[in-house]
């Protein structure tokens, strides 16, 4: 049976590394039709060149998400290279640890302009598209932590948090359009999040809890653009602990606080 994934157009942000590698990986696997984005050319190279051995085409393009232009052009890459867009995924962002009182106006400026301003600019981009093809899908992959903010993770968890509700908005702004939103929300997994976060700290920044792999995360992506819903959560037990802590505030606030040590900075991806 053929992949329902076969001959779709998928823009990815964030393409070079993680989850948008392994995504664009999986989904090449289907036959798909990749525009990749990312500021490293170099690493998005190598992934399209796994790509393409994977038995899918990519077209490259070096996209900072920060910029509303560089973003644009990559979605008139996708129009001018296969004359349509299926698939919007802004999977682009960073983290860092850091108390809310010590954070930097540059540090907050960055963050939101990458997390946040540059998933809205794709879902700006890819909205009037689909709804003039009567048809797509846009994904935002956010994280656990759109749904409880972390000590130490203060501004990561707000644009995540900023992402979810873009997404609520726009999924019910454009019900009965053909064009889906949907939001990903993965746990602790296996990429260079931590890695990068650790360097923009200066201090070690850990996940907490089970891991996952990108490559799982990356198949149920896959799975929710064949069968498109509101929201994805790779590891649903997260979903049912997000559901508890909004439920009871206070006795969550006391967990964290027992579980998270400020010398052992944890987070989720």
């Amino acid at each position: 049976m053929a992949s329902k994934t076969n001959g779709k157009v998928v823009v990815i942000t964030g393409a070079s590394s993680g989850i948008g590698a392994a995504t664009a990986e999986a989904l090449a696997k289907g036959g798909a039709n990749l525009v990749l984005g990312a500021r490293r050319l170099d690493k998005l190279q190598a992934v399209a060149a796994r790509v393409t051995d994977l038995g899918g085409q990519a077209q490259v393009m070096a996209c900072d998400v920060g910029s509303r232009d560089q973003v644009q052009a990559l979605m008139a890459l996708a129009q001018s290279r296969f004359g349509r867009v299926d698939v919007a995924i802004a999977n682009a962002g960073f983290g860092f640890a850091g108390r809310v009182h010590e954070i930097t106006e540059e540090q907050m400026e960055e963050i939101w302009r990458v997390n946040l301003l540059g998933t809205w600019y794709l879902m700006a981009a890819a909205g009037p598209l689909m709804l003039k093809q009567r048809q797509g899908h846009i994904i935002a992959v956010s994280s656990v932590v759109a749904r409880r903010g972390l000590p130490g993770m203060g501004p990561y968890c707000m644009t995540k948090a900023g992402q979810l509700s873009l997404v609520e908005a726009m999924r019910v702004e454009l019900r009965g359009s053909g064009v889906y939103v949907s939001s990903v929300h993965p746990g602790y997994t296996q990429t260079e999040f931590f890695q990068q976060a650790s360097r923009r700290s200066g201090s070690p920044v850990r996940g907490g809890g089970k891991i996952q792999s990108a490559q799982v995360v990356a198949r149920k992506i896959r799975s929710l653009i064949e069968h498109p819903r509101p929201e994805l959560w790779p590891m649903k037990m997260l979903r049912w602990a997000m559901l508890l802590t909004a439920m009871m505030p206070g006795l969550s606030d006391a967990a964290i606080a027992k579980t998270m040590r400020p010398r052992g900075r944890r987070s989720c991806d």
